[in-house]
Order: structure tokens, then C-alpha cells, then sequence
């Protein structure tokens, strides 16, 4: 038998696996949605309980000493194995495949620098992505669950809102004001400007867009190169207004719009796939966590 003594907190055991996996005790933090102060109490606990020192503080960044190395093996070993057990105890497998359908722009701009924070909390999932835009047959198609924009309406699906959408007007640095400047859209959204003018409650009469574009990226790089102002949605530019790229011209404004996490709809008393479970919680701690939302 192992010494009680001996045996961690299972606080303690994530921070130091998120420590060992990420090499720092502010990626950790960021991984587990916690301070780095916080973490480091719990691995100073840890070696306190163990007697041996487990991380080099000393060092520039989090180096796992050899004893460290070892038990960080062992921490993520004794993880998986009571992933598994949950599993199982549900009556569950663990299942390999995820098949995703992600909107071409929210992918990109949103997703997909997230996703390998995902990948190391899941190793034993494999991501299959396609690009969707629009409803469509989940069922038919194959695929185990959609990100979907919109009102929240798909027959056939159940729908989680992750985040409203807000948009904001932006141009290149320098610009002064909407007024007197050309109007960038989305083709996609030919009421845009004119239910932003309505809901900010602005005065005067609102000129027709000078030019549409398909793609938000495009009218960003529109938008950046001096041809206007856009109104964009105010996550999705968060780079470009972080770098200066980009700068607001007046407040952010809800759209009525939202991004969804779609799955089928299943029968009553029937579990959803595990794989789509864990990546849902997944996504809504993500934005939970997103200070833009």
C-alpha cells in the first residue's frame, strides 16, 4: 500500500502535469484557467508532501529537475488512467474521431489558435475538420457537431450559444471619425450599417456602403490599407486592434447575432457521443474565459 501521505491533491497533480506539458507557470495558469500565483502554491505543496524538488525555479524557464521528469511521467500515466476509468464507470469508450464543421473565418481567426490547447488536455481525440457555412444535415454529412452563426435557429439540431456577436466600425490609424469616410460590408450583411447606425442611436443620414467584400479577413486588410471604415465583429480583429493595424471609431454594438455549438438532437435517455461532450465544455471554457465576449 502507498503511503497516504504520499498520495496529492488532484489540484496539485493538474498543476504540475500543466506545468511539466507547457514549460511555464503562466502557460499553466492560462491552461487551467488559474493564476500563476496559484499554481505555484500547488507545486510548492506538492514538493512539500513529496519532500523533493520538482521544478528549477531558478531557472529562466519551468525545468523539471530529474525527479520531476520522472514523477511527471507517473502524474500523466495515473491522469489517463482515471480517464479512462470515468469512461468506463459511464459506460462509455473513449473515441478517436471528432468530425467538426467550423464557419472558414471563426476557424481561422478564432479556433484554430486554441485548438492545440484542446489537443494537449486530449490527446486521444482526433480532430477532423470541414468548412460549412449555412445549416445542413449533421446526420447526413457525417459530421459529430457544427459551429454555426446565427439566431439559433436549426431544426434537427440542439444548439448552445458560446458567444453574441458585437461588432465594432474600424479603419487605419489616422482616421478621423466615421463621418465623411467611405463605408466598408460584408456582402453577406447588407443591413449592417444600418442597424448599427439605429442601435448607437446616431445622427444623420448614413451613406451607402462604398464598397462589399465576401470575406472578413479581406475587409479587414480593406479596412487596414486606408479604404474606408469597416464594421466588423469585434473578437474576430482582435489581433489587428492589439497590433494597432486597426483602430476603433465608436462603440461595440450587439448584432442579434450569435455563434452556436450545434449537435443532433438525441433520443430521451440517450448520451451524446463522449468525444463531442468534452470538446462543447471544452469550447464554452474558452469563451467563458475570451474577455472580448
Amino acid at each position: 500500500m502507498i503511503q497516504r501521505r504520499l498520495l496529492p491533491n488532484t489540484p496539485a497533480i493538474l498543476a504540475f502535469d500543466a506545468v511539466a506539458r507547457t514549460g511555464s507557470f503562466t502557460a499553466a495558469a492560462r491552461d487551467l484557467g488559474q493564476t500563476q500565483g496559484a499554481i505555484s502554491r500547488q507545486i510548492a505543496q506538492l514538493e512539500g508532501q513529496l519532500g523533493v524538488t520538482l521544478v528549477d525555479r531558478g531557472a529562466r524557464a519551468a525545468r523539471l529537475t530529474e525527479a520531476g521528469i520522472a514523477y511527471a511521467r507517473a502524474a500523466r500515466t495515473a491522469l489517463d488512467a482515471l480517464g479512462r476509468g470515468a469512461m468506463e464507470v459511464l459506460g462509455q469508450t473513449p473515441e478517436r474521431g471528432l468530425s467538426l464543421a467550423i464557419l472558414p473565418t471563426f476557424g481561422t481567426r478564432w479556433l484554430m489558435p486554441r485548438i492545440p490547447r484542446f489537443v494537449r488536455r486530449h490527446p486521444e481525440i482526433t480532430l477532423h475538420f470541414a468548412t460549412r457555412i449555412g445549416r445542413f444535415d449533421l446526420g447526413a454529412e457525417g459530421i459529430d457537431a457544427a459551429i454555426h452563426s446565427g439566431t439559433g435557429n436549426w431544426p434537427g439540431a440542439r444548439l448552445t450559444l458560446l458567444m453574441e456577436e458585437r461588432v465594432i466600425p474600424v479603419a487605419a490609424p489616422g482616421t478621423k471619425g466615421i463621418a465623411g469616410q467611405p463605408l466598408l460590408a460584408l456582402a453577406t450583411r447588407p443591413q449592417a450599417w444600418p442597424d448599427y447606425w439605429a442601435r448607437t442611436g446616431q445622427s444623420g443620414p448614413l451613406p451607402a456602403p462604398a464598397m462589399r467584400l465576401e470575406q472578413v479577413a479581406t475587409l479587414a486588410q480593406a479596412a487596414a490599407g486606408g479604404l474606408g471604415v469597416a464594421l466588423m465583429p469585434a473578437f474576430l480583429i482582435r489581433p489587428e486592434l492589439d497590433s494597432g493595424a486597426l483602430v476603433p471609431l465608436g462603440e461595440e454594438c450587439a448584432t442579434g447575432f450569435g455563434y452556436w455549438f450545434a449537435e443532433p438532437e438525441t433520443a430521451p435517455g440517450q448520451r451524446p457521443k463522449p468525444a463531442v461532450a468534452l470538446f462543447k465544455d471544452w469550447l464554452i471554457t474558452e469563451t467563458d474565459r475570451d474577455t472580448v465576449v
